[in-house]
């Protein structure tokens, strides 16, 4: 008697990346697991992304081939449209510029056959540069909140998954290593508007499919994560943007708050607790970084509603630096 296996939508969302786009198309089509179809989606690139895909598109996995007239500006929701067109159990959003192993959704897809509580599993991701260049891991990524956690395999409940990791940060680097249930995708939907869902929008969503279910994580890495200098994170990081991203880090906050109230997981009063403190660490950064832009009314506006955090950190920061001393 055949096992049926359950069939994967693999959305690959473009924007003018063709420099990358047949190492990441071949990554998808040559993988060991069979039942997958694939929705390409281009959000009117302006280089040869079109013709490149066009090709591609003759592949008989291919169930959609959708060129957009005109660009959205925000690639979530290209992420939106590819989820409502999926026919899949599972939802992989490959990214146009990351690529990955030819066994990836095989080996990150159990968890989910295993147990049907998890919602969402992701595996540790690569480094690779412009040059497809292996640099080094993700893992680095959460050894501040927890060095070994992220050592090997797990299955965690999604609430506490929350309240130790994601409610800090995005944990999960990148969408292209994350496979998702569909139908804890269409439960919720996504919530915020265009300016948060632009930074934000795969953290807010695996806040979503997350509570009160289960998270799966493989430790090895079958994705690989390119970082190159026009990528979204990279621009994150620049120092001229991380007042507005702090900005709308809060924003977002204050909706991922809201969001886990009307869903009630037992340990909300503590996810606040630890979202507070998140909230006094992103205040402490922007005190710096607005000092350093010589904004000094700001900063000390932003000061005197941390006063008693920033003591705490310098005072940590003064022992650490006379124990070195030592």
């Amino acid at each position: 008697m055949s096992t049926v296996i359950p069939l994967v939508s693999v959305l690959v969302p473009n924007y003018n990346h063709e420099k990358y786009l047949k190492e990441r198309l071949d990554s998808v089509f040559n993988q060991t697991y069979s039942n997958f179809e694939v929705i390409l989606l281009d959000d009117c690139s302006t280089d040869n992304s079109r013709e490149i895909l066009s090709k591609y598109a003759l592949n008989d996995k291919v169930s959609h081939c959708v060129f957009n007239e005109k660009n959205s500006g925000n690639t979530f929701k290209q992420w939106q449209k590819g989820i409502d067109l999926a026919k899949g159990d599972f939802i992989w959003i490959a990214e146009s510029d990351d690529f990955c192993s030819n066994n990836f959704i095989e080996s990150v897809i159990k968890p989910l056959i295993e147990d049907e509580n998890v919602a969402l599993s992701y595996c540790q991701s690569n480094r690779v540069n412009q040059k497809s260049e292996i640099t080094g891991t993700w893992k680095n990524h959460t050894d501040d909140l927890d060095v070994n956690q992220f050592e090997n395999d797990f299955v965690l409940n999604g609430n506490l998954f929350i309240e130790k990791y994601l409610i800090y940060k995005n944990v999960i680097p990148n969408a292209s290593g994350v496979l998702m249930r569909k139908n804890a995708i269409t439960k919720t939907g996504f919530f915020g508007n265009d300016n948060i869902l632009k930074y934000c929008g795969d953290w807010q969503l695996y806040f979503q499919v997350l509570v009160n279910n289960k998270v799966g994580f493989v430790a090895q890495c079958f994705n690989n994560f390119r970082y190159h200098s026009e990528s979204v994170i990279a621009n994150a990081v620049k120092l001229e943007n991380r007042i507005s991203i702090i900005a709308i880090d809060f924003q977002m906050r204050d909706g991922m708050i809201e969001f886990l109230k009307t869903k009630k997981p037992s340990n909300l009063e503590t996810i606040c607790v630890n979202n507070q403190n998140a909230i006094k660490v992103l205040k402490y950064e922007k005190v710096f970084i607005l000092l350093k832009n010589k904004q000094y009314g700001k900063a000390f506006f932003v000061f005197l509603t941390i006063f008693s955090f920033f003591i705490q950190k310098y005072n940590l920061k003064k022992r650490i630096l006379l124990k070195l001393k030592n």
